[in-house]
């Protein structure tokens, strides 16, 4: 099944959309004694907060930017067997979009996202919260990666 260009462009700006909701998430939570102070309330309640909303945005921007990069393979003319998450990062080491380094981060990033779909536990999602800036910057690298072969195709 060939994988249509404006389909595969549409999914790339909803996953850079949603990118950059996380990245503006991680910038406010660094200003929480001010968000604090404007929404007249304590600063410990913002940031009891803010891990479940950061949690949250970076689920849905994994889940976007994971199945966009499936389709991106499947229109760069790789075959992908197995449409998993996991499989997915293996086949972009594979194209030599990634590097091993940042395909074990992505696994990595797969596990986190797997423990925060499977049951709510306070300490883990604060573990978790820890790492999102990094997956962070892994998700806008591969859509750096990918963004000008779409454009030129």
């Amino acid at each position: 099944m060939a994988v249509e260009k404006e389909k595969l462009l549409q999914k790339y700006s909803k996953a850079e959309a949603v990118l950059a909701t996380l990245t503006e998430g991680l910038s406010d939570i660094k200003d929480v004694e001010k968000l604090a102070a404007c929404a007249q309330t304590s600063p410990e309640k913002l940031y009891k907060t803010f891990p479940d909303s950061i949690v949250q945005c970076f689920e849905y921007t994994f889940d976007l930017t994971w199945k966009y990069v499936s389709e991106y393979l499947q229109f760069q003319g790789r075959t992908v067997e197995i449409k998993m998450p996991k499989s997915i990062f293996r086949e972009c080491l594979k194209a030599k979009l990634l590097y091993d380094a940042q395909v074990r981060l992505a696994i990595e990033m797969v596990d986190h996202r797997n423990l925060t779909t499977h049951g709510y536990d306070e300490k883990i999602i604060e573990e978790i919260s820890k790492s999102i800036p990094e997956y962070r910057n892994l998700l806008e690298d591969i859509l750096d990666i990918t963004k000008p072969v779409i454009q030129k195709s």
